[in-house]
């Protein structure tokens, strides 16, 4: 059963049809401010502070829940976002997982939220376990996507709760911050030490140490009656021991609302996924951090997961007054998976400023960036943002000399049009029918595994087995068998006994299996964005039969 009736969930694609395109930030085009000088060489400079990593968007999908309306053949024509392939659903987590293997013990981490895609609490709790993997410290801003159903809205638990059937239910906001807290809480020790009870629901923290930890300032508000009124806004330190000015960040909640977001905005309900909000009580917690300068030089860089041009007004507004009125020469967004630098204009004939967008680590291009602030040896009176971009899978060739091996994509190894599960053949469906749509999804997932197992085999001496099957052939001839025979609920029985099967098996050779999840997820990512298989401009090397 699904849980809505076929007229109330045509009702709401109708909803979706008023809001099916909104250009997020639209505005006048501004010119990059005289005050940025846009080098064309790297100059010969020294870091003021860390060296960091900027990651955002890996939207991790809980893909077992029930159907519902807003992940149909139909709703993916009209919103692109709604469904992804599986294989990117599957595997593209594991992008974020090399990532943090590569630079996570170096670097510390600041993700700019969409950690989740569905909101469910289990997305965020496997989220947290695959951030385990980061040795420095890293922090987080909220996304719309981690706290309002499907990243637009707060309404109807019970949909909601359905949607997250055995994910551990919704992740409310007022749930993701406490959760986020408790997860400082335990990784912080002064933070901890401070709060060594349970957290209070509305409170702050600031690091008395003459230390330079990263983190260096929290406050948040938990509320359970009107969790969208909820938020966590943090200050971290940038600076390197010893150096100047003070150079920090303040990671902003944009996901902070004055009333429960709706899928269709209103004038006084906004949707989650269109505009960004921070509410007075934060503004005033960052103003207060901003007006904190006993040197007079702070420098503080902005980030949140809305982009600037997204903001409500009142929101806008403040934060404006904020980058024209203190050392703030740059504002960090993520949101759009876009990846761009956007020229912002000043107000009342102040100079403009510049604005950062990080693309997604799952969604094409796929990509991340670091981030120090630098200067430069002759002209001490000048700073220089120092901000690599990362492409997968253009920055494997990066990793050449890091232990293990840069990862390599076998030909064989592709899908191909036509075979069942092929990364887009979603797309060819636009039907309104969320059980149908979720039916096809999972046998997709079904092939997948098969073709998993043909190509990465399980080590002879494996030990994890499916309670039916002690050997890949007898666990593919299981999967043939759920794609004849099973309903709907079986296969996604199954589909969870092989989740739990491949993450703890052993196979024959563990980097071929990280190649392999890696490049499926690069190649499902790749079509997706082009909505076909076909080459981009980077690819140089195309075969063909000689006859």
């Amino acid at each position: 059963m699904w849980p809505l009736s076929r007229h109330k969930y045509v009702g709401r694609i109708i909803c979706l049809l008023i809001i099916l395109w909104v250009w997020v930030g639209c505005g006048p085009k501004h010119s990059l401010s005289g005050r940025y000088e846009i080098l064309p060489d790297k100059p010969d400079g020294f870091s003021l502070t860390k060296n960091f990593i900027l990651v955002a968007d890996n939207q991790l999908n809980y893909l077992y829940g029930d159907p519902i309306w807003l992940r149909t053949g139909l709703t993916d024509k009209l919103v692109r976002v709604a469904i992804r392939p599986v294989q990117q659903d599957l595997f593209g987590q594991d992008i974020l997982r090399w990532v943090l293997e590569l630079y996570g013990s170096r670097m510390p981490i600041i993700h700019l939220g969409d950690a989740a895609n569905m909101a469910c609490r289990g997305e965020f709790e496997s989220f947290l376990e695959i951030m385990s993997a980061a040795k420095k410290s890293w922090v987080m801003a909220p996304g719309n996507h981690d706290a309002y159903l499907f990243g637009n809205m707060h309404f109807n638990l019970g949909e909601w709760e359905a949607t997250c059937r055995g994910a551990d239910g919704p992740m409310t906001k007022d749930r993701l911050v406490h959760r986020y807290l408790v997860y400082l809480q335990k990784n912080y020790e002064n933070f901890g030490h401070d709060y060594p009870e349970d957290l209070p629901p509305t409170g702050q923290w600031q690091d008395s140490s003459d230390s330079v930890n990263f983190l260096r300032s929290v406050a948040w508000t938990v509320d359970e009656q009107n969790p969208w009124l909820s938020y966590v806004v943090q200050e971290v330190n940038l600076a390197l021991p010893g150096s100047s000015p003070p150079i920090f960040a303040i990671l902003l909640d944009t996901s902070q609302y004055d009333s429960a977001p709706t899928l269709v905005p209103t004038p006084i309900s906004p949707n989650a996924g269109v505009n960004g909000n921070l509410r007075s009580d934060q503004l005033q917690i960052v103003l207060n951090w901003l007006k904190n300068d006993p040197t007079g030089k702070k420098m503080t860089i902005l980030m949140g997961h809305h982009p600037f041009g997204a903001l409500l007004p009142d929101a806008l507004k403040a934060v404006s007054s904020m980058l024209e009125n203190y050392r703030v020469p740059l504002y960090v967004s993520a949101h759009t998976h876009n990846g761009e630098y956007i020229a912002r204009g000043g107000s009342q004939g102040s100079e403009g400023w510049l604005e950062l967008n990080i693309g997604s680590i799952v969604d094409w291009p796929i990509e991340f960036r670091t981030l120090s602030v630098q200067e430069i040896r002759d002209q001490p009176d000048r700073l220089i943002f120092r901000t690599e971009l990362f492409r997968v899978p253009d920055s494997w060739e990066w990793t050449q000399l890091l232990p293990p091996r840069s990862p390599v994509c076998k030909e064989s190894w592709e899908v191909n049009p036509g075979d069942p599960d092929f990364y887009i053949a979603y797309m060819q469906t636009a039907s309104p029918d969320p059980v149908k749509t979720q039916d096809s999804l999972m046998d997709s997932l079904l092939h997948t595994y098969k073709k998993l197992l043909t190509h990465v085999p399980s080590a002879k001496d494996n030990q994890i087995w499916l309670d039916c099957c002690s050997t890949d052939g007898a666990i593919q001839l299981e999967i043939d068998n759920a794609l004849a025979n099973y309903d709907l609920q079986q296969k996604i029985s199954l589909l969870k006994s092989l989740e739990q099967f491949e993450r703890n098996r052993a196979p024959q050779d563990p980097l071929t299996r990280r190649d392999y999840r890696l490049c499926q997820a690069v190649w499902a990512s790749k079509y997706d964005k082009l909505e076909r298989r076909k080459p981009i401009p980077s690819d140089s090397y195309i075969s063909f039969p000689r006859r």
